[in-house]
């Protein structure tokens, strides 16, 4: 293969074009898919065209040969207004097009369109890839991030006769349909028009078909028509949202309506209809002044002049705990798995509350998240809930521990819940605590400064139920000798120790030692002597409590 052209210093200032990655087999092609807010519009079918993207990339891009190098960018389904949120979603591999299905159900529209910022991350990654590189931009609209995507495609192929830039325009307006088509002329490659889920899957078939069979890709340009000499001004007055409650649905706190890309607000209300100039908003729902945070319902609806637009208000999930459980600390449904990373406050769930009540939610895929209490739970996984449009969901909270210790060891420092994959969550309330269904690692701490961890061996949790964990197994020393002392047991058949610290005296009576069912050996150190077997063995049976004199 021939080398690649050097970028001028000016365009490489200009642009800020970076080179140098590791070489692999041609051909190359990264795909960019628009995942901004606009993207929960809806087609004349009735589908969000984020829901037909996905299905129609995932399909096309796992028909690429394992000879093709493919790639996936995504921008706007992170954060909403924010122009920086664009992901290397999945990086330029060989087979690459059989991975990219998995990636796309995480995205989730709620964003702005920086095609130019996007378009220039794609064409560093493919830097230093054969000749036959190509970029496949699939958007529904105009950049909003004050890029020039035009220019930029100008300069890559100027910069880069090797690299070509394909465009879907996906259900655009006439303003995108002109950017994007100058996107695909400048930079080199073709523009396809989408308008319907037929027309997607016929633009992506070509651009693929293209990529693996490196043939150029020839696209008729439609009939122009001259326009007439003069023109009618129709000016357009405003329609009506009108929202459509389930019967569960109580009417909120307020609800606002927005602008899709932006979330910039247009108008807030507290009644169940709106007016608003004709184009496209997006709603926000506040359900409850303090149970509830605002709550992004990724519907886009359109506006038409005098006409009423109806909304459906009936994706819905409520949590059934156990009978008595006080309200929760809050639950979160998690779009990113990787937002987990960040403290509960930081989070950017998908939706988020702090009642049991039943309230809307948009649907979708996601992980759910619940804590009980502000100081006697940890967060906890639940696991992905699956939400259906047009149906409230109910989901039993019924599978965990119900936890009780001693009744005269009153309160603990911690439990100490450990999962498969090594996750540790505590917990220091007796009564259920909700946990996903599995096998976990259990370690008691009766207090902060004079117990170490006692571990309590595994427990299951099955898919529903609550297992019982009695927490009421361990020993504890009547004496009378004072002094500090510290005392250890030894788990004969694993190997692990729990110990305490104590300052005995006959006011300060010795308080219990907690330990999980097993063989022990007892040794005690008193401070400035040398640790000493009290106790060669000793088994304690599950649920037995041992009073030892010395």
């Amino acid at each position: 293969m021939k080398s690649l052209k050097i970028l001028t210093a000016s365009t490489a200032l200009a642009f800020g074009l970076t080179t140098g990655t590791p070489v692999l087999a041609d051909p190359s092609s990264m795909f960019i898919l628009d995942a901004s807010g606009s993207m929960w519009g809806r087609l004349d079918d009735g589908r969000p065209k984020i829901s037909v993207a996905r299905e129609v990339l995932s399909s096309v891009t796992s028909k690429l040969p394992v000879s093709v190098n493919a790639g996936l960018i995504a921008y706007g389904h992170r954060r909403k207004g924010d122009c920086s949120d664009i992901e290397l979603v999945h990086p330029i591999s060989a087979a690459g097009g059989a991975a990219i299905g998995g990636k796309l159900n995480s995205l989730s529209p709620r964003g702005k369109t920086p095609i130019t910022e996007a378009l220039r991350l794609a064409a560093e990654k493919l830097t230093g890839q054969e000749d036959d590189r190509t970029i496949v931009l699939v958007s529904d609209g105009i950049e909003t991030c004050e890029g020039d995507p035009c220019a930029l495609a100008e300069a890559l192929q100027k910069s880069d006769a090797g690299l070509k830039i394909h465009v879907v325009g996906y259900g655009v307006d006439a303003d995108a349909q002109k950017q994007l088509q100058c996107v695909a002329e400048k930079g080199g490659g073709a523009y396809f028009p989408a308008n319907d889920t037929s027309g997607l899957v016929e633009a992506l078939s070509q651009v693929t078909e293209s990529i693996a069979t490196q043939e150029t890709i020839v696209v008729e340009a439609p009939e122009v028509t001259e326009a007439a000499d003069t023109i009618q001004l129709q000016i357009a007055g405003p329609g009506t949202i009108q929202l459509k409650l389930a019967d569960w649905v109580k009417m909120p706190k307020y609800w606002k309506i927005t602008n899709p890309e932006t979330a910039d607000e247009i108008a807030k209300v507290t009644e169940d209809s709106v007016s608003a100039m004709p184009g496209a908003y997006q709603l926000v729902w506040r359900h409850l002044e303090h149970g509830a945070q605002e709550v992004t319902l990724p519907e886009v609806v359109s506006v038409s002049s005098g006409q009423t637009t109806e909304v459906a208000i009936d994706t819905g999930l409520q949590l059934v705990p156990p009978t008595g459980e006080d309200k929760p600390y809050y639950w979160q449904l998690l779009t990113n798995d990787s937002d987990l990373e960040n403290s509960f406050r930081k989070r950017e769930p998908a939706a988020w509350y702090w009642v049991w009540d039943a309230v809307p939610v948009p649907p979708g895929d996601y992980t759910l998240i619940v804590r009980q209490s502000e100081h006697d739970h940890a967060e906890v996984n639940l696991g992905r809930v699956s939400l259906d449009k047009g149906k409230l969901t109910q989901i039993a909270l019924d599978q965990g521990l119900n936890l009780s210790w001693n009744a005269d060891w009153d309160q603990i420092y911690y439990l100490k819940v450990t999962d498969a994959a090594g996750n540790e969550t505590k917990f220091d309330g007796q009564g259920p605590i909700f946990l996903a269904p599995g096998t976990y690692d259990l370690a008691l701490r009766l207090t902060e400064h004079n117990h170490s961890e006692a571990d309590f061996g595994t427990i299951t949790v099955s898919e529903k139920g609550f297992v019982d964990a009695k927490l009421t197994s361990g020993i504890k020393f009547d004496t009378q000798i004072p002094g500090e002392i510290k005392v250890t047991a030894k788990n004969l058949d694993t190997g692990k120790e729990a110990s305490i610290s104590w300052s005995g005296s006959s006011s300060n009576r010795w308080p219990p030692m907690p330990l999980g069912a097993g063989r022990y050996q007892i040794d005690m150190q008193i401070k400035g002597s040398a640790p000493m077997t009290i106790v060669p063995e000793v088994s304690i049976k599950p649920g037995q409590f041992i009073t030892a004199k010395m």
